[in-house]
Formats: C-alpha cells, structure tokens, sequence
C-alpha cells in the first residue's frame, strides 16, 4: 500500500493568524478526489512564488471512495515539495466556518481564490468570498467545465459567482451564459484550458483498457489479469483488455488463456509505431503503463490525450505523473490496488484531462504574473472600479470522487 506523507502543516480552525504577504486558495481537499487533486495543483504552482494558505472545505460524506489503495499520482510526489504552504480545515459549521474565513482573511491578504465543482455542494464560497470583499481582498472563483450536463454547468451556481471580483471556466459557451446572467454590473469572465474537463468526445460505450508492460513480464501480466478477473461476471460485458508487450514463447499467452475473463483479452506482440500508439490511446478507455521513465512513449501519449491512465509500480515516486489530474498509482504486486485504480479510471474517462502545464498557465494568469503565450477569452469588460490582482504567481488543485 502506498502511503502520502503531507509536508504542510495542518492546522486546528481557530488555531492560526493570518500571514502577511499570502495568497489564500480555498477548495475541495481531499487528494484523493479529483477535485482535490486539481486544487492541490493550482497551490503547487502558486507557492513556487508566493506564501500560500489553503483552506480545505469538504462538505461531503466521501472521505476516501477507495483511493487508499490507488492514491493520485500528483498525491504521491506531494512529498517532494517543500514549498511555504499552511493548510486549514475549514469548520463543517456555517457559522464557525464564517469566524475562521474572518480570522484567516485580512487586509495583507494579496489575493484570495476558491475552486468550485458543479454538482457538489459550493454553498461555502458565498461566505468565502463576502469575507474577503469585507477586507478589501481581490477575488477570483476558478470554475470547472465538466462535459455536457444540465445538471453540471457553471450557470448552476451562478448566484454563489456573481459575489466574486473575477469568475474563470473552462469553456466559452459557459462564460457567455454567466455574462447573460450577470449583466454589465456582474464580475469580469474568462476561460482557461485548465478548468476545461470537456470530455475527450468521440467515445463509445465499450470500457476498452489498454495496458503497455515491460517485455516478458510474466509478474506484471499476472497481477493485471487477476484485477482485471476480479470484475464480476454480471459486469464484464462491454469490458475489453488489450495487453501490449513483446513476447517469445508460449508462456505469455498461457497466462492469458487461463484467466477468468479470457475472452475479453486480445494480446499484442509486436511493436507499436506512433501512430498505432496514437490510435491505441484515442480509442481506449483508460490506459496502464508499467514503472514508465521520462521518456515512456505509452505516458507521454496518454499525457497528451488526456485519458485516465494507472502506472502500475513499487514505489512512492514515479518518474512519471507529476501534475496529471487524470493519473493513479498502483502496486504492481497487488491486484486490490491494480483494480480499485482501473475503476476510478474508467469513472474518470469522460473528463479529458489537460496537460500538467496547464496548472502552471492557470497560476501565472491568476496573479497577473508573466505575459501568458495565448491570452486568455475575455469575455466582460472590467468594471469601472479598477480591481488590482497580484503581481505574483498561484497554483489550482483537484478531485477525485465520482460526482457525475
């Protein structure tokens, strides 16, 4: 089992004075939901400049959904960093949650940002951002734009983001439906590819899983085939098993043929080009690659693509995965772990993932850092109170729990 080991501090509610100099980012918390995860990011990136709080806020009755077994890979390099990060735990209590925003949000406060999921409870963020306009604070709500849902849009929560200085989505058509509902009076809107889970489109409803292994890696191929096994008989239609790996004799294919699901498996030997790797990714499901290095084609692939992908591996720091919302760690001697992770990835395949520079993009726009490459969509003039963001660099964060 694979272990986090935080290298913040956390802290009781009431317990701690608001710094000078700070960045304030208030979202999901756990890492092992994908919102969660995108917020640990965004903080990532944020205190590679600046002092940052987090405020953790989790409403919900999902503490783990079984990723003990299958943590984020972005939660499994969290060890590495030694940033100035503070991390609170925001009160369950509306009321004490208010006295501990006003005791952690003060007038030295450079900037604070929240980060809502539609469909999850983001009542707290009215109080977030009220609290911060009280002590003259610029505001930001980074918004995720999850695929087509009426149920799961931006417009949804539009009276909670309309109290925010400056509201950023992922997608155009959500930021002109926040215009039409703000009005000339409402926050200034923009996009940004970061907070775009759009869906990777073009999918069918085949779970079709495609898992690159060493050559002749008979332990590897074992483990994967009793996860994969361990899908009951009543669920496996639908499921298809593509194992890539080169291979000479029959002891490779006899792992297969006797496996439970062996008709749900086909077996490729020969070498992939590019293009067929390409192809592999564009119309898999979810991908698991094994103990990938830097420069691991399968990973890069899938980076690009943006499907959920599980490495499968032995130890807490993979090569691979640092900043990837859409990556799981699994135990390669243990099946539990290689199946809890290929479920949470299928959950995962309609999102589409952007690429771990996203994060560092989102950070830099949301303190008014460099000039960023592609200027992001305007879509709002600025109001005619002239609203000043920081002149440094912060960082988003993510989650993991099935909410669609």
């Amino acid at each position: 089992m694979f272990h986090r080991t935080d290298n913040v501090m956390m802290m009781a509610a009431l317990e701690v004075e608001p710094r000078t100099a700070t960045v304030i980012v208030a979202g999901p918390g756990s890492s092992l939901t994908i919102p969660g995860i995108i917020v640990s990011e965004v903080v990532a990136a944020l205190a590679k400049s600046d002092p940052v709080i987090r405020i953790e806020v989790d409403l919900g009755i999902h503490p783990t959904v079984g990723l003990h077994r299958a943590p984020s890979l972005s939660a499994a390099h969290d060890d590495e960093s030694n940033y100035d990060v503070v991390r609170l735990r925001a009160p369950r209590s509306s009321r004490e949650r208010k006295l501990a925003l006003r005791k952690w949000i003060g007038p030295q406060t450079k900037s604070a940002i929240a980060y809502a999921w539609p469909g999850i409870d983001n009542s707290w963020i009215r109080d977030f951002l009220l609290v911060a306009r009280e002590a003259g604070v610029s505001t930001t709500v980074m918004c995720a734009s999850l695929p087509e849902s009426s149920q799961f849009r931006a417009i949804t929560i539009a009276s909670i983001l309309k109290h925010a200085d400056f509201v950023l989505v992922g997608h155009e058509t959500e930021a002109k439906e926040l215009l039409s509902r703000f009005g000339s009076s409402g926050p200034m809107v923009e996009t940004h590819r970061a907070l775009s889970l759009r869906g990777r489109g073009g999918q069918s409803r085949e779970r079709r899983i495609t898992a690159f292994l060493p050559k002749e890696s008979g332990e590897n191929l074992l483990t994967l085939m009793a996860a994969f096994d361990a899908i009951p008989e009543a669920r496996i239609d639908g499921h298809k098993l593509q194992v890539v790996m080169r291979y000479a004799g029959s002891a490779i294919p006899s792992i297969i043929s006797h496996s439970y699901h062996a008709d749900y498996v086909q077996l490729i030997g020969e070498d992939v080009s590019s293009a067929d790797l390409q192809e592999l990714c564009n119309t898999s499901s979810a991908l698991t690659v094994a103990d990938p290095a830097f420069d691991s084609r399968a990973f890069s692939t899938a980076l690009g693509t943006g499907i959920a992908t599980v490495v499968l591996g032995n130890s807490r720091r993979p090569a691979v995965g640092r900043g990837y919302v859409g990556g799981l760690l699994a135990n390669h001697s243990q099946p539990a772990s290689v199946h809890v992770a290929l479920s949470h990835a299928l959950r995962l395949t309609e999102l589409g993932f952007p690429s771990p520079n996203a994060w560092k993009d989102l950070a830099d726009l949301l303190v008014g850092g460099r000039p960023r490459v592609e200027a992001p969509v305007q879509l709002h003039p600025r109001k005619a109170k002239e609203l000043v963001r920081p002149s440094r660099a912060l960082e988003p964060a993510l989650l993991l729990e099935h909410t669609l």
